[in-house]
């Protein structure tokens, strides 16, 4: 494969503070240098790009990643989309994530065992196009918890693994497992969105939730758990969850426990679902109230607010994939941390790329030498406009292990030998 060099224009790459001027050259699937002196690679046969006037990063990754959503356009869509559907659906999402410059997702919780970890497969295989997926199993829920929407006089089929004691937790997550699954995702609290049980309600017992961090560190699974009570974060923590998404409504004794841990953890806030359900849902003033959203909402803010000031690690997604926040849409999650949370754009970019990529464990998110070369190029800067990643008109490349998947125009900025 030839090495493709991109020079005269800026690097970010995931450590320093700010963009500077470099080139940076890629061979195979890694990048071999970056060098800030100019024309240090004149001499080499390269593809060149001319980067003038744009920004080198890392790749981006969403780490609350639902890939197999439909359009959902009522309740049970989800439960009721067929195994084949959610297949082609969740093909469709995959390269449309990576056409939107996500080069890493995980995934939150497949509604059918294998979809993910199929397309997964035949992502790997270079079959069809996609980020790197960690496929998640189906969420794990106990019976009357979030996502167990079967009643008595229903047949339906639920989009979760119904589980109840340690037992049934273990044996969920070792069928996952031999199915070949990368994470395993657990509903510890109920959720404010649905009838019950609400987000202040703990629904995993604690028993259930251990037998689930010591089944996953066993089988090296990453464990991921939606945890929006004070209870079921404090169960997380002690069980060794390593993913903590939303924590909405953790107490002062959860903060601590969150800091303490601020080296091991990651959380997602997914405040971006707050944000579309206010602003780009189209429901009314009094399904709003009914929902509680401006009460969760302000609750997502005070606590990831306080967790930014304490250091803890956070990455970007949650629920993109629903119509009013389709995937593909999820970098928005950049300017919603610097709006909402406090961050600075740098602070925001680096929790989208650097630690979503460290999360997944897999050899990218900075750009250095040996790294894989999964990167971007964008119009402009990016560590000073939080909107400039959710912008796909300024999205000029993305690199995939060395692979473009979208590679600039011919003739503007790909001059084809270099000097």
């Amino acid at each position: 494969m030839k090495a493709t060099l991109f020079s005269n224009g800026h690097v970010w790459d995931g450590i320093s503070d700010s963009r500077y001027e470099a080139e940076l050259l890629v061979q195979g699937d890694r990048i071999a240098a970056v060098s800030r002196r100019a024309g240090e690679f004149s001499g080499l046969d390269a593809r060149r790009i001319d980067a003038r006037g744009a920004t080198l990063i890392p790749g981006l990754v969403d780490a609350h990643g639902h890939l197999s959503f439909p359009r959902v356009t009522y309740a049970y869509e989800i439960e009721d989309t067929p195994p084949e559907e959610s297949i082609l659906i969740t093909l469709h999402n995959a390269r449309i994530m990576l056409d939107a410059g996500f080069t890493g997702v995980i995934g939150a919780g497949s509604p059918k065992l294998r979809t993910e970890l199929v397309i997964r497969n035949e992502i790997n295989a270079g079959r069809i196009p996609g980020p790197r997926l960690l496929a998640s199993t189906s969420t794990l829920t106990a019976t009357g918890g979030l996502n167990d929407t079967a009643q008595l006089h229903q047949g339906r089929d639920v989009a979760a693994m119904v589980v109840d004691g340690p037992a049934e937790i273990r044996r969920a997550i070792r069928t996952c497992y031999r199915e070949g699954v990368d994470v395993v995702k657990l509903n510890i609290s109920g959720d404010d969105f649905f009838p019950r049980p609400g987000g202040r309600i703990t629904t995993l017992a604690d028993d259930e939730v251990q037998e689930a961090g010591r089944t996953a560190r066993e089988l090296g699974l990453l464990l991921s758990a939606h945890a929006r009570s004070a209870e079921s974060i404090k169960r997380a923590l002690r069980a060794g969850v390593t993913l903590i998404n939303h924590a909405d409504f953790a107490d002062e004794e959860a903060l601590d426990m969150l800091e303490a841990a601020k080296d091991r953890i990651f959380v997602a806030p997914t405040i971006g679902y707050y944000h579309a359900l206010k602003h780009d849902s189209r429901l009314g003033r009094e399904a709003l109230d009914r929902m509680g959203v401006d009460a969760a909402m302000d609750a997502n803010v005070k606590v990831h607010s306080d967790l930014r000031r304490r250091g803890v690690r956070a990455v970007i997604g949650g629920y993109y994939g629903l119509p009013w926040q389709p995937n593909g849409s999820n970098a928005r999650d950049i300017a919603h941390f610097v709006t909402y949370l406090g961050y600075s754009p740098l602070q925001a970019l680096r929790a989208a790329t650097v630690h979503g990529a460290t999360l997944m464990q897999l050899g990218a998110g900075t750009l250095e030498a040996g790294r894989l070369a999964d990167l971007l190029l964008i119009e402009g800067d990016p560590t000073t406009d939080p909107n400039a990643t959710a912008d796909v008109r300024r999205l000029l490349a993305v690199m995939k292990g060395g692979v473009f998947h979208k590679a600039p125009e011919p003739g503007a900025t790909l001059i084809a030998k270099a000097a």
